[in-house]
């Protein structure tokens, strides 16, 4: 048989490289013989600089750059040719985050890459936006990049998610200098504007540290002034995916007059998935969970949707699932053992993966 297998990370237990390995494994175990093309999916969150700098051919590159609480650490981003791929979960990422308060922490480390891989010659630059830790709205890569913020009393200072109501002014020139000539594209999975109900302060900092909706709606307050003090870029706060990694979607319209994409699709178009598609069996992927928002632009949801537009079947491989029935041409396999905790599932998940696979494959050679 020929499968083709793109799981996205399990967040928390595992990357996407390892679940490809552990079901790769698995098949060739039971099906020497099968045919089995894998690729780590991502949709702008973790691992996705490194996913993409794989799929083109490109490498790595160390830069040392200031992380989400602003001290210097180590870092990387992607490079094929005068393409760059930087991930603010590299930075900035909320799984690595040592402090997880909104109000304090910053996206400058992402802005340093950007700058560093233009000095490289980049002229196209893709930005995964997912899975920070931050909510300042993209002025910390601003200020990295050349803006400069004022006070009331006319000092400089880097705005961060608590600090972005004292913002004065606003100039960009510099910025605009630096980037000219240079294309940006951001990826992102979420269709959030910046402020509101729906907004990213109110709907993601809860994860990231502001647990209290006192804590949320008062930086939701802040980034409505931030709003309001870059309203002279002529860019709407309203518009969908503005709120991506708080807020660094408005970010990249804004400062950088960049556009946003699915990173879901973004993935499946650079790996020509719906060519290859129509030459396996089966397509299987995973998540972490499968549920309602699965099918609301993230990657297990778009491949389902792609795969059943070949009249292919998709298996999903989950930590857990909603009791709602499954797609259409869908089959859904969770890996979480019940008699155990939420914690011991995620330290024994490949354990507990390689199981579910090898329950499935002979239920599936089974019934050839």
């Amino acid at each position: 048989m020929r499968f083709l297998v793109t799981p996205d990370s399990f967040k928390g237990s595992m990357t996407a490289k390892t679940v490809c390995e552990i079901v790769r494994e698995r098949i060739l175990l039971r099906d020497p013989a099968a045919s089995v093309t894998t690729f780590p999916a991502f949709d702008g969150g973790e691992g996705s600089t490194e996913n993409l700098t794989a799929i083109f051919g490109g490498k790595m590159i160390s830069c040392p750059a200031s992380n989400a609480t602003g001290r210097r650490a180590p870092a990387s981003f992607g490079m094929k040719d005068d393409t760059a791929f930087v991930s603010v979960a590299d930075t900035s990422g909320l799984p690595s985050a040592k402090i997880r308060n909104p109000f304090v922490t910053t996206t400058r480390g992402m802005g340093e890459q950007i700058a560093e891989a233009i000095r490289r010659g980049a002229k196209q630059i893709v930005i995964c936006l997912g899975g920070s830790s931050t909510n300042d709205g993209g002025a910390g890569a601003a200020v990295a990049l050349g803006a400069v913020f004022r006070d009331e009393a006319g000092e400089q200072f880097l705005p961060t998610g608590g600090t972005l109501g004292k913002i004065a002014s606003v100039e960009v020139d510099e910025l605009k200098k630096r980037i000219a000539g240079v294309r940006f594209t951001a990826l992102c999975d979420v269709t959030n504007p910046l402020t509101g109900e729906n907004g990213c302060s109110l709907v993601y900092a809860k994860q990231k540290g502001a647990y209290s909706r006192k804590k949320r709606v008062e930086l939701d307050g802040f980034m409505q002034h931030y709003a309001d003090a870059t309203a002279f870029l002529g860019v709407s706060p309203d518009y969908p995916g503005s709120g991506a990694a708080g807020g660094l979607g408005y970010f990249v319209r804004a400062f950088l007059s960049g556009e946003l994409v699915s990173g879901a699709d973004y993935f499946l178009d650079a790996i020509k998935f719906d060519q290859l598609v129509g030459d396996v069996d089966l397509v299987v992927c995973g998540e972490g969970k499968f549920d309602g928002t699965s099918g609301q632009g993230k990657i297990c949801g778009k491949i389902i949707g792609r795969a059943r537009a070949q009249g292919k079947t998709t298996v999903v491989f989950c930590g857990a699932k909603d009791k709602g029935p499954a797609p259409a041409l869908t089959e859904i396999v969770t890996i979480n053992d019940e008699r155990l905790s939420l914690e011991e599932n995620f330290a024994r998940s490949r354990e507990n993966l390689a199981v579910a696979v090898d329950a499935w494959l002979e239920k599936l050679y089974s019934a050839k």
